[in-house]
């Protein structure tokens, strides 16, 4: 499993995303069920002002404390192929500042992710890197080992509050790609996941 970077709303929302019984493709021979945990995709910038004395000027500094990113877990369904997730981009962006909201739909490069998941299969064998041997005595169909992935969505956000002085919020969809233990293209869609820029602090 890899750690991934990626370079808003006073109130913190708790939001969480996915699928079931899960996203069919892969020749449908693969499902994928993927569920998220936006809850720590939040970065604080936290103003402090000084006051103005007789020997120097008001001052306004600010200190961003960063978020603890999303995480993103996907499992197998019984009888799916295992896969390997190769990376993801952002298909869909929607940021919201005090000067309005901006919508991206312009599909992102793909950044590089590494996630194997095992086959839909249980068995005495099987561990998080390997699925269980097709047609094996204990072999029998169940949901395969969750793999998790780790994105900073709000990466950047901080430093948004900083320029525009107010919370920010960041609704993001993502396509996650890659191959299934057969050869075919695996597509994992997740949509509206919730990041945020909190403002704390002075005014």
């Amino acid at each position: 499993m890899k750690k991934l970077a990626f370079p808003l709303m006073a109130a913190l929302i708790l939001s969480a995303c996915g699928s079931a019984p899960g996203q069919i493709s892969g020749s449908n021979r693969v499902s994928v069920g993927v569920s998220v945990d936006d809850s720590k995709s939040t970065e604080v910038a936290t103003k402090t002002v000084t006051p103005a004395t007789e020997t120097a000027p008001a001052k306004v500094s600010w200190a961003i404390t960063p978020g603890g990113g999303v995480t993103f877990t996907f499992m197998t369904r019984p009888g799916s192929d295992a896969v390997y997730l190769t990376g993801y981009r952002i298909v869909k962006d929607v940021l919201s500042t005090a000067n309005g909201t901006t919508t991206n739909t312009t599909r992102g490069p793909v950044s590089k992710g590494d996630l194997y998941l095992t086959s839909g299969y249980a068995c005495t064998a099987r561990s998080a890197l390997n699925s269980c041997p097709f047609g094996g005595n204990d072999t029998v169909a169940a949901n395969g080992v969750p793999g998790q992935l780790a994105i900073s969505l709000e990466g950047g956000l901080g430093n948004l509050v900083v320029s525009t002085n107010s919370s920010v919020s960041r609704v993001t969809d993502l396509e996650f790609y890659g191959t299934s233990s057969n050869g075919q293209s695996v597509t994992v869609a997740v949509n509206g996941v919730v990041s945020f820029g909190s403002k704390q602090g002075d005014n």
